[in-house]
């Protein structure tokens, strides 16, 4: 007769080879990790497949791939990046391609998350009608049943654009917009979260959260506009859309999970990257005083980089103390990452800090 371990020696196991609970909520991770020349999605009429993604719909006779491009997206203080990126093209001339990477949950309400650089102001509109992200309520050829549809759409002038969510299709749905103008060839983090357990499904979406591998923040920007059911994710996906009006955009570390943490992983133990100062420390944090103090148990050159939520520098300097004060002067509430990188060795900590 079999003997099967109890169910805290199985979890034990996992914990020993190195899994985490939260990783079990996590139904897909996409880095692209395939060897260029390469696409996603085949090059066929639907059904086509290479690289994990199947075609599910193309404009007849069309063979223009959806392609992997060499390099990473990196967002500071996210999971270490891997593999290489995806490039929707976006070309009203060069015709359509809509691919799909499909997975299996019997949950209601689901998250995914990206990696997304929108290159420039080509090909977007200036009226939210277009998206070019979602879940799929099934995988391969036939899918048709869209929600959680990410898109862009620009200002008037064409200078910026903004992120914009909706539920799904039916009835007369009216995207919502992140609330910000942000810029083009900036690599944001966005994750959207799509509940399916009622009638009027709700999509909610989030640009740079502030909480990475935690709970759920507050903040997000939700949409139940659209009429139509999505009921299921028992034969789901994730896809991707590239037409006339989608953006041409670079996208990475796409992730599906049952959990806002599943989605939103941090790099290495808490924040730490192939630590250059062990239990390196910021303090007061949260900071409200105009200042914080960096400090390091050893002395040595470091250059130290202030990145705010949307990854633009907000201040660099050189630190050879122990200890230093950092003025915060002029920096808008809100989490900010702090990069501590050897000058000699270039290895690399970076620590979280919030500012109130």
């Amino acid at each position: 007769m079999k003997k099967f371990l109890p169910l805290k020696k199985i979890i034990l196991v996992f914990l020993l080879a190195g899994f985490s609970l939260t990783g079990w909520s996590q139904l897909l991770y996409e880095g692209f990790n395939y060897a260029t020349p390469a696409y996603i999605g085949g090059n066929g009429d639907p059904g086509s497949t290479s690289n994990n993604w199947t075609t599910h719909s193309v404009t007849a006779g069309q063979t223009t791939t959806i392609d992997i491009v060499d390099g990473s997206l990196t967002y500071p203080g996210f999971a270490t990046s891997t593999g290489n990126k995806v490039y929707l093209f976006s070309n009203a001339n060069a015709v359509s391609r809509d691919v799909n990477r499909g997975f299996v949950s019997t949950s209601l309400v689901l998250y995914y998350s990206a990696l997304v650089n929108i290159i420039d102001n080509s090909q977007i509109a200036t009226t939210p009608d277009n998206y070019f992200m979602h879940f799929g309520a099934a995988t391969g050829a036939a899918n048709t049943t869209f929600g959680g549809r990410l898109g862009v759409v620009k200002n008037a002038a064409g200078t910026n654009f903004r992120f914009i969510i909706l539920n799904t299709s039916g009835g007369t749905p009216v995207y919502s917009d992140n609330g910000a103008d942000l810029n083009f060839g900036t690599t944001y983090l966005v994750v959207v979260k799509y509940d399916i357990s009622a009638a009027l499904t709700v999509a909610t979406m989030w640009v740079n959260p502030g909480n990475l591998a935690g709970t759920e923040p507050t903040g997000g920007v939700s949409n139940s506009t659209g009429t139509n059911a999505f009921t299921s994710f028992a034969t789901g996906s994730i896809c991707l859309r590239n037409n006339a009006t989608t953006p041409k955009a670079h996208i990475d570390e796409i992730r599906v999970g049952a959990t806002w943490a599943s989605v939103t992983p941090i790099s290495g133990v808490g924040i730490n990257e192939n630590p250059v100062a062990k239990n390196a420390r910021i303090y007061p944090n949260p900071c409200t005083n105009g200042w914080f103090n960096l400090q390091m148990p050893d002395k040595g050159r470091f250059v130290v980089t202030v990145s705010n939520s949307l990854g633009s520098t907000v201040k660099t300097l050189e630190a050879t103390d122990k200890t230093m004060k950092i003025e915060t002067t002029g920096f808008a509430a809100g989490l900010y990452f702090v990069s501590i990188q050897n000058i000699v060795t270039g290895s690399k900590e970076v620590l979280k800090l919030v500012v109130r």
